[in-house]
């Protein structure tokens, strides 16, 4: 058994984390009145406090039983435990209210989505486990084109899959509109770079839109799409198209012969994944940002915009610039994929020492908070700005931040982009929320607000395209090459 803890309505945490800082917030108040009240209430502020907590452990506890602040789930039954129509039905109407009501639909159809939901209600049936009551809702969650809005499963039927849960057994890859197998299986004769031509009956090209349309990202784009079935195909297929014990896979071998092979689905951690934990999955142990110098060039790794704990961002760029300054490095590469986005101000502090003037980052068309937390504040030049040329690789990954830093270094023609298409555009929406469904829990991320970057010119329904496309090729990754960083090297006249 695990409890599993509410969402606040009222603040970014959980319900617990929530009733404690209004408890701390209150009691605060209270302290401050028994300063200035000292002489009126003395000899009562003991018992006034201690009232105060006596009341608020009784609220606390009736808070507890009522379930408010959640409720226990049996971890064993979650993968097996059927849901009455009512129950799900209430479940569907809580996403459909919150969506409706805080999601800001800057890329849907608000009409065409609400027609959507009640078809959908149509089509739950008595009796559904809670992995066929997600996969029947949840395209409903990536129509509405926003890649910070994702529907995921409960923390319990998570748990449950860590030992137990077995997926498609090979790494499989997508490029282009083909699927690729990523390593070897003796007992099959399948091989690395064998192209998948169907599983279990239906063809490749039918897995990859069923996985599409299950996938959330902003706009009409599906670079982010495809960049998490290219990563993370094996977790998506197993939540989205088929999770058998057994599978029938029809390949063409590396002579281009098509043969059959069957293979049992197998157990690993590595790919119990939600759709919303994959975003870090690449950098759970840290790794968030490093940089190499050689001979006259520099490169930049940004594998997410998060702060490290051993080297805080705004440290490592100061000393990493300064280097550059001494060293008379005039040439600069800056490798973004993967890079899901974050912290925009660490974007922003990257950005002020590639621009040579104040410029404007966001918008003012934020609330009152955004502005006064410095969102709409511009980038200044930082004194040792970067004055060399600059190349900047990107791909299907870079939505959010990452993609406002791409559109930037874009609009304000900071250096040139190779690589592919990104995930997002200069605008998106975020201050996201989180909410555990009553009867499933499953869980909820939307986005509540919209953060649009000061440009012009460039597509708010697409990603954003390189100035040099370099396509993706599976003889690439078999033979460990980076086409990407070769051609950064090369327009810049290093090696």
């Amino acid at each position: 058994m695990i409890f599993s803890v509410n969402q606040s309505s009222l603040l970014p945490v959980n319900t617990i984390i929530s009733f404690a800082v209004i408890f701390i917030f209150c009691s605060l108040i209270l302290v401050f009145s028994f300063i200035a009240l000292r002489k009126k209430l003395q000899g009562k502020r003991i018992k006034i406090f201690g009232g105060w907590t006596v009341l608020c452990l009784l609220a606390a506890l009736i808070l507890y039983y009522t379930g408010f602040f959640g409720t226990y789930i049996n971890v064993e039954a979650a993968k097996s435990k059927t849901y009455s129509r009512e129950e799900l039905v209430q479940d569907l109407k809580e996403i459909e209210r919150t969506i409706m009501d805080e999601n800001p639909l800057f890329f849907a159809n608000k009409n065409e989505l609400q027609a959507d939901f009640a078809k959908t209600y149509g089509r739950i049936e008595e009796g559904m486990t809670e992995s066929e009551f997600y996969r029947l809702i949840n395209p409903l969650v990536a129509d509405i084109n926003c890649g910070h809005t994702n529907l995921y499963i409960s923390e319990a039927l998570e748990k449950n899959r860590e030992d137990k849960v077995e997926f498609f057994p090979l790494k499989v890859t997508l490029i282009n509109d083909e699927l690729f197998v990523l390593e070897d299986d003796q007992d099959s004769g399948i091989r690395r770079g064998n192209k998948i031509k169907s599983i279990n009956g239906l063809n490749s090209k039918k897995i990859i839109e069923k996985l599409i349309e299950n996938i959330s990202g902003d706009g009409e784009g599906e670079a982010k799409q495809r960049f998490i079935i290219s990563k993370y195909f094996n977790s998506r297929f197993y939540d989205f198209v088929d999770n058998s014990d057994r599978f029938k896979v029809e390949y063409l071998n590396e002579d281009g012969k098509l043969l059959t092979a069957d293979l049992n689905a197998e157990q690993n951690k590595s790919y119990n994944l939600t759709s919303w934990s994959l975003h870090f999955a690449g950098y759970r142990d840290g790794n968030y940002y490093d940089n190499q110098i050689v001979n006259d060039y520099a490169l930049l790794n940004l594998n997410v915009f998060l702060q490290e704990d051993e080297e805080k961002f705004d440290s490592f760029l100061e000393e990493f610039f300064l280097n550059l300054k001494k060293r008379n490095i005039s040439n600069l590469i800056i490798d973004l994929r993967g890079n899901f986005g974050a912290n925009p101000f660490m974007s922003k502090a990257l950005l002020s020492y590639l621009v040579d003037k104040e410029t404007e980052y966001f918008t003012d068309e934020l609330p009152f908070l955004q502005r006064l937390l410095g969102f709409t504040d511009p980038i200044e030049a930082a004194e040792n700005n970067f004055e060399g040329e600059v190349v900047l690789i990107t791909d299907g990954a870079n939505f959010s931040t990452a993609a406002h830093f791409t559109a930037f270094f874009k609009y304000n023609k900071l250096g040139t982009i190779v690589g592919s298409e990104t995930g997002g555009s200069y605008v998106c929406t975020d201050s996201s929320k989180d909410i555990v469904l009553n009867n499933t829990r499953m869980r909820l991320h939307y986005s509540t607000l919209v953060y649009e970057l000061a440009v012009e010119g460039l597509p708010k329904n697409k990603g954003i395209k390189p100035d040099i496309i370099v396509k993706e090729d599976i003889n690439d990754i078999l033979n460990q090459r980076d086409p990407q960083l070769e051609l950064a090297l090369e327009i810049l006249e290093v090696s």
